[in-house]
């Protein structure tokens, strides 16, 4: 009773206090740190069962590595290789090495310097994250470049938890004895890979033929910390092996259902992992070392923006994002505090130096919100935009300007090449001009809501621009721009909510396309076609969804205006089909086409050099650049259209 009071205790002052902390915008993982300091053995002492406590933050543990496991995606990693790689792998790399050397100065042993730097080099991928998808940011410049760097640090925790349990014997031990630990550190981690990989399936495919669905997850817990247990005892952590467990069945068809099963679980022993950390927190020692602890953490931060944007520097990415990114990840994760929690299981550190790093850990991760705001509100200014260069004299009139090449864009210069509409690409990512500049794309350098960078790239001279970048407040700055220079020119903006909508339109938007919305009305039109409604009809329904701003789809009631695809009463259709250069149709007579035999619908005329021909149909031979006319009962028009386009 007195574990399952003090459980009821700590979550409801976690509520309360976390309700609190949400009105000064700081994340849930940060209100169960400060309710562990509060409810603390060093502050209130509200808490008597504190070795049970501890228990349940290990299984927390192993839960939050399992699913960060689950979720990993080597496709993800692919997508963003180049960040991943130079970004992650740099921006880890030296924080590693400097913090090493700060701390080896500090009056650590070597083995204790390698292991805090690493520990300082990370930051947290769960809360930058949450708070990047909340602000719409995650697929922004910096949010990109933060994933990347975030994803390394969550891969690098594989070999660091390998080496965390024998880094202590680096210098007293024989170099065959370490090569031996590390190799079978090493084969442990691989035969829990094997075995998940291979055993696991097969027995979901087992209980799910077995029609007891309600085993799959008693399974996976009892396999999870089956395997955590074995693994411990070959000298591997229990996070670790529950982290590699994770990975091993995340490509597997089961790994979403486990995910969405095990996050209630997870939730809740994940708050009473955070909770205990808290609990280790010493209030009278950081009381009595609080300038010492600021200090440390000042340090940590200053020092991270300063790498970061470093990086960013002497690569020649843009400084504006490298602003934002540095400023993003210049605090301590909550990853750290596992591997403090494995350091402090093989006594790796001093008391004295485990709690200065605790206690900067925890005080750096409150400034995450306030960190990203301020980096954010730095790179918008003017000295930061990156100036557009190397770009031609003269414009050809009515080009089109596409700010942003991600798949969007390449699609959308793909149609304009086919067109031979001419357009100009406005881009950030310098790995992206390399590679489409070297392609031959018409591909520049250079922020687009920047005065000067529009009028560099003939903003005045563009009959149409094209915005489909993943930052919001860029493409809102980007049109208000855009339309102050060129009255005339048309924008079209793709977002990512419908939120956004009507703020876009607001600035000056000629047409703005929600991807959820758009979605929907895609959905429409085929549901539509399927009923074999007139293409044209179903083409007006959705425009005029679209034209209303979307909303038919969030205001409460219907309007009669709005209803245009009425299924029950439109029978008579005319439709039109286009001969292209290149039809199969032809040189043929209209007679022998299959569609001039059907019931039900006519070829009524034949557009020609802008002239309807509606006389001896039946021997007309088509040509190149011939529209034909079909009219009759909607179903069958359809009917012909459709045979028409499949023999074209």
């Amino acid at each position: 009773m007195i574990l399952l009071n003090d459980i009821i205790l700590i979550l409801f002052l976690a509520i309360l206090i976390i309700l609190t902390l949400s009105k000064l915008r700081i994340p849930p993982v940060i209100g169960f740190l400060v309710t562990g300091i509060i409810i603390g053995p060093s502050a209130l002492q509200l808490v008597e069962s504190i070795s049970e406590i501890e228990i349940l933050a290990e299984i927390g543990i192993i839960l939050l590595m399992f699913t960060i496991g689950l979720e990993f995606s080597v496709e993800k990693i692919k997508r963003m290789l180049y960040d991943f790689l130079f970004f992650g792998g740099l921006q880890v790399v030296t924080s590693w090495l400097v913090f090493a050397l700060l701390l080896s100065l500090y009056g650590l042993n070597m083995q204790q310097a390698l292991l805090g730097g690493f520990i300082l080099a990370l930051s947290s991928t769960a809360i930058v994250l949450k708070l990047l998808q909340d602000k719409d940011e995650l697929n922004s410049p910096p949010g990109l470049k933060m994933t990347g760097i975030l994803l390394f640090q969550d891969a690098i925790l594989i070999p660091a938890m390998i080496f965390i349990p024998i880094i202590d014997q680096l210098s007293e031990a024989p170099g065959l004895s370490i090569l031996f630990k590390i190799l079978l550190a090493i084969g442990s981690v691989l035969l829990i890979y094997v075995l998940s990989k291979l055993i696991l399936p097969k027995i979901f495919d087992l209980i799910l033929k077995m029609r007891i669905p309600d085993l799959l997850m008693v399974t996976v817990f009892v396999f999870l910390f089956g395997i955590a247990i074995f693994a411990h005892n070959l000298g591997v952590s229990l996070a670790m092996s529950a982290f590699i467990v994770g990975i091993a069945i995340s490509g597997s068809k089961y790994a979403h259902q486990i995910n969405t099963d095990i996050i209630p679980s997870r939730h809740i022993f994940n708050s009473i992992f955070f909770i205990s950390i808290g609990m280790f927190v010493n209030v009278s020692f950081f009381w009595a070392n609080i300038s010492e602890i600021v200090l440390f953490t000042l340090i940590i931060i200053t020092v991270k923006i300063i790498l970061v944007f470093t990086l960013f520097l002497v690569s020649g990415h843009p400084l504006n994002t490298g602003i934002a990114t540095a400023f993003g990840v210049a605090h301590i994760g909550e990853f750290s505090f596992i591997l403090l929690k494995v350091a402090q299981d093989y006594a790796l550190f001093d008391e004295d130096v485990n709690m200065i790093l605790l206690s900067s850990a925890i005080l750096s991760m409150f400034t995450i919100p306030f960190a990203l705001r301020l980096g954010k509100k730095i790179s918008g200014h003017k000295s930061l935009q990156s100036k557009a260069n190397n770009l031609p004299e003269k414009f050809p009139a009515n080009q089109t300007i596409i700010a942003g090449f991600g798949l969007n864009g390449q699609n959308i210069a793909r149609i304009l090449k086919l067109l031979n509409i001419p357009y100009l690409i406005a881009e950030m990512n310098p790995a992206t001009i390399k590679k489409y500049k070297s392609l031959g794309e018409p591909i520049y350098f250079g922020n687009i809501d920047r005065r000067e960078n529009m009028k560099l790239m003939g903003i005045g001279q563009a009959s149409l621009l094209v915005i489909a970048m993943n930052d919001f407040k860029a493409s809102e700055r980007a049109v208000s721009l855009a339309k102050s220079l060129n009255p005339k020119i048309k924008i079209i903006v793709r977002v990512n909510f419908l939120s956004q909508v009507e703020k876009l339109y607001a600035a000056g938007a000629d047409l703005v396309l929600s991807q959820d919305m758009e979605t929907s009305l895609i959905f429409l039109h085929h549901i539509l076609k399927f009923y074999n409604m007139p293409d044209h009809v179903a083409r007006i329904q959705t425009n005029l969804l679209r034209k209303e701003h979307y909303r038919f789809f969030f205001k409460e009631g219907q309007q009669d205006t709005w209803k245009i695809a009425m299924i029950d009463f439109i029978q008579q259709d005319n439709e039109l089909f286009f001969i292209s250069p290149h039809s199969k149709h032809i040189s043929k007579k209209i007679m022998n086409i299959e569609p001039f035999k059907y019931d039900g619908a006519h070829i009524i005329g034949v557009i020609r050099n802008g002239k309807i021909i509606t006389d001896s149909l039946k021997e007309l031979v088509i040509e190149n650049f011939d529209t034909l006319i079909f009219s009759g009962n909607h179903s069958k028009v359809f009917e012909a259209l459709t045979w028409m386009e499949e023999n074209n």
